[in-house]
């Protein structure tokens, strides 16, 4: 994979003015290198927050919020990348931060993830601009584009659990209310319940053909699924990330995942062999729901 900078006068804290030759599988960074955007052509984007180690002298320390790494989430990240480059011969698109959570938290809005450093501020800026210009590409080539925000987890009950903004009392709520109209609307899913308004909602959420089925199906239990429609607490709906980035009206869908680490994230063999798994549940869950082959 080659790599490239983008000069740091390019690098402002509203936008980033991309160069107009982004090539698939060259990285470009934002500046000191804090954030990496690999560019694609597929439908999809994956994005890594937490899995960066830099801890610079020169952006202050967060004295609050969550503060830990998620370990091995951007080697998980690269892994995906990599197992959809070996299927399709084609780049998807990815961007991680480098810096570790203590001095900024991607994942949430500004005030919290930098604390009032103005490095951070910038680096924040720069790894959601890669978001927006990894989707807004990505819907020019293919029409709609799904988001993956990809973090992990330690609970208890290990699973992946797949955030979609609705928390884990929403799902215990009656059929009938999570088959509405104004439910779905407040999910990740939207632009899918639009693409199959003839589907129920809980069909596509916790369905035979539904993400956690599929990722079940592969040997990595998961919530919500047909086994666990209602997931047990604690479990994580999704972040600022998908918030911020997904968006029905922009032809974006998809979802926060938070890979559990025994099992999965613990080991490079764990972490291959979801990447496989994940890989070969989207290449029959986006074709089904959204019409976009990963080939």
């Amino acid at each position: 994979m080659m790599i490239r900078s983008i000069p740091v006068l390019f690098l402002a804290l509203a936008s980033i003015a991309f160069p107009a030759d982004l090539k698939p599988g060259e990285a470009i960074f934002g500046s000191a290198h804090h954030t990496e955007y690999v560019p694609g052509e597929l439908p999809l984007v994956i994005s890594a927050p937490h899995g960066g180690a830099l801890k610079p002298e020169s952006i202050t320390t967060r004295t609050y919020g969550v503060r830990d790494a998620d370990a091995n989430t951007q080697d998980l990240a690269r892994r995906i990348a990599e197992e959809i480059r070996k299927k399709t011969g084609r780049q998807m698109d990815l961007i991680i931060s480098h810096l570790h959570r203590s001095k900024l938290d991607p994942n949430r809005e500004i005030k919290e993830a930098a604390q009032g450093d103005s490095v951070a501020e910038k680096v924040w800026a720069e790894y959601h601009a890669f978001i927006d210009q990894a989707l807004t590409a990505a819907v020019a080539r293919h029409g709609r584009a799904f988001l993956i925000d990809l973090h992990g987890q330690a609970h208890k009950d290990i699973r992946v659990e797949l955030g979609y903004m609705h928390s884990a009392a929403d799902y215990a709520q009656p059929e009938a209310t999570l088959n509405g109209q104004a439910f779905a609307a407040k999910g990740t899913l939207k632009l899918i319940t639009d693409l199959h308004s003839d589907v129920p909602y809980t069909d596509i959420l916790t369905g035979l053909q539904s993400l956690g089925a599929l990722i079940e199906e592969r040997g990595f239990p998961a919530t919500p699924s047909p086994r666990m429609p209602v997931p047990s607490e604690p479990y994580f709906r999704g972040g600022y990330t998908v918030f911020r980035h997904v968006k029905a009206e922009r032809n974006i869908a998809g979802l926060q995942i938070e890979a559990n680490r025994i099992r999965l994230r613990d080991t490079p063999e764990n972490r291959q062999r979801f990447a496989e798994s994940l890989v070969s549940a989207l290449q029959v869950y986006l074709p089904k729901w959204m019409n976009l082959e990963i080939k």
